[in-house]
């Protein structure tokens, strides 16, 4: 299954570990996005 949520599982830790290190590198924040992260983030885990 090829797009399906397994794809997006892959490509979210990437993702968000380099939108993560542009905030850290521009010396900004997004506590926003930091929540969302962590929220979703045990969700995202245990999806197969």
């Amino acid at each position: 299954m090829a797009g399906g949520a397994g794809a997006m599982n892959e490509s979210f830790y990437p993702d968000c570990a380099a939108y993560f290190e542009h905030l850290r590198k521009s010396g900004r924040a997004d506590y926003e996005f930091e929540d969302e992260y962590y929220f979703t983030m045990p969700t995202i885990s245990a999806s197969p």
